[in-house]
Order: C-alpha cells, then sequence, then structure tokens
C-alpha cells in the first residue's frame, strides 16, 4: 500500500472526486459546513434509515463506515447524484481496510430516498485507481494554495 497523507480521511477523499478545491480546504480545516443544509439533511436520512443495522464503525479516525448490512461495509447516500465519488470513496474504505487491516469485504451503496442499491467489489483496477487518486491527491493537498475555483454544475458558490 502507498503511504497515505496525514488525515486523509473519507470526507476528503470524497470531496476531491467533486472538487479538489473543496477537498483542499477541508484537508487544511477551512472549512466548516456543519451548518450545511444538505449535510444536516444527509444526517437526518442517515439517522432514520437502516435502524437495526450497526451503525457509525470508525476505523483509526480515518474512516466512518456508515453502517455494515449482510457482512458488507455499507455507505448511506442521500442522493446517487454523485454516485461515481460515493464509489470511490466505498472502494477507498475497501483498499484501507484490505491494506492495513488485512480484513477483505465487499461493500454496497445505498440511496434509501431513492430506495437503490449498488453492490461494489474491490477489484485490482479499482485499487490501481485509489493508488492513481491518493497520488494525485497528495500533489494537491500538500500544495500551499488550492486549486483555482472552476464553476460547475455542482457547485455554484466557490
Amino acid at each position: 500500500m502507498m503511504e497515505l497523507l496525514p488525515r486523509i480521511n473519507a470526507t476528503v477523499f470524497y470531496s476531491y472526486q467533486v472538487c479538489p478545491r473543496e477537498a483542499w480546504l477541508y484537508f487544511h480545516r477551512l472549512t466548516s459546513d456543519k451548518e450545511n443544509p444538505f449535510l444536516i439533511l444527509g444526517r437526518l436520512i442517515h439517522e432514520q434509515s437502516y435502524k437495526r443495522e450497526r451503525k457509525e464503525i470508525f476505523v483509526d479516525q480515518l474512516l466512518k463506515i456508515d453502517l455494515f448490512q449482510d457482512n458488507l461495509v455499507a455507505e448511506v447516500k442521500k442522493s446517487s447524484r454523485h454516485e461515481e465519488a460515493a464509489e470511490l470513496q466505498l472502494c477507498y474504505y475497501l483498499y484501507y481496510l484490505k491494506h492495513e487491516k488485512g480484513l477483505e469485504f465487499e461493500g454496497v451503496l445505498l440511496f434509501p430516498k431513492e430506495r437503490k442499491r449498488k453492490r461494489v467489489v474491490l477489484t485490482p483496477e479499482k485499487e490501481s485507481t485509489i493508488e492513481e487518486l491518493l497520488r494525485k491527491m497528495q500533489a494537491v493537498l500538500l500544495a500551499d494554495k488550492p486549486p483555482p475555483p472552476k464553476k460547475t454544475k455542482f457547485c455554484r458558490s466557490c
């Protein structure tokens, strides 16, 4: 396993997939979105869904696994809008568990509001993708300044 950045948690990893600038701000602890209405909604969906499952397992203060469901590492999202980023985040969990803890699992993405689920398997190709992303993230996150703002359909507030 390649050397991980200090404090590279799942939030930073997921954010990087959507917006490298936002990830840089999270990594340097320069943003506080605790009152963001979308995050509040996401927390409510997480709390109200899957009440019988074991929830919120913390791993090395880097990963917060939402729940285990049928021996699968499960990640709950409010929508599938950023499904590719969510899948990469879940692959990062599976990669970390495999290489740092010696535990091999499969995963599942859960979108309770859409009644949708997607099975995720960490393939050798996905492992290579995770390693390449971590290398790219290292260059961006360790820079002195964040990447310049970039207007996207997902974020207009930059």
